[in-house]
């Protein structure tokens, strides 16, 4: 089964693919899709467009995304929810369904404390994968965290 991790944001979205098969869970490709567009509507614009390339050159069966968390900036929070809502309408699309986790969740699930921080997180994700090497910038480790935290919430 081949899962998408969406971590979503306005200049960054991470992403990321894994496979997993009972217990092996695989990194296929991860990445970010990044906004280089100064006005918002050419920022939807180019995530879509991020968006259609991964769909269109990956098989993927399953896609999860992180839910929305709360921020001391509200404006901020307004601009992620409406970034949120072009990749869940761009998900229905292509996939029909999607499934969300909360940041409390996903931590909890990748490495047994739901209030770790983005350092334990990441040493995580590299050890569950095998990988040596620093993955960078947080953005994609959030995204890898997130697809498999899913693979763990449905085995």
């Amino acid at each position: 089964m081949n899962i998408l991790g969406i971590d979503p944001g306005s200049y960054n979205c991470g992403y990321a693919i894994i496979n997993s098969e009972k217990n092996n869970i695989n990194l296929i490709e991860a990445g970010l899709i990044k906004t280089k567009s100064i006005d918002f509507k050419g920022q939807i614009l180019e995530l879509i467009d991020g968006l259609d390339i991964i769909f269109k050159s990956n098989k993927i069966d399953d896609v999860a995304i992180e839910d929305i968390f709360y921020a001391y900036n509200p404006k901020s929070v307004l601009k992620l929810a409406q970034f949120r809502g072009v990749i869940i309408c761009k998900i229905m699309q292509e996939f029909d369904n999607f499934y969300e986790y909360t940041p409390l969740q996903i931590k909890k699930s990748i490495t047994g404390n739901g209030k770790a921080d983005k350092n334990q997180v990441s040493f995580m994700v590299r050890k569950i994968l095998g990988i040596k090497n620093e993955i960078k910038p947080f953005d994609i480790t959030d995204a890898i965290a997130i697809a498999i935290a899913h693979h763990n919430f449905n085995r």
